[in-house]
């Protein structure tokens, strides 16, 4: 992962830019919404386990 792509996950904004995802198997809502339930502290294993539970399909 570049510096410029750390800086977009890591900046203090209310919105994500995602232009760095190669393909979009995840809707962007769920992609940002995971993004912040692992940046507020979840484990990744914690974060995907929620996006299963309200249905977020992942490939």
């Amino acid at each position: 992962m570049s510096m410029p792509e750390i800086a977009r996950l890591i900046e203090d904004t209310d919105c994500f830019e995602l232009d760095f995802v190669e393909r979009e198997a995840t809707p962007e809502p769920a992609m940002e919404f995971g993004i912040r339930l692992h940046l507020a502290g979840l484990s990744l294993s914690d974060t995907i386990s929620i996006l299963d539970k309200l249905g977020v399909e992942r490939c």
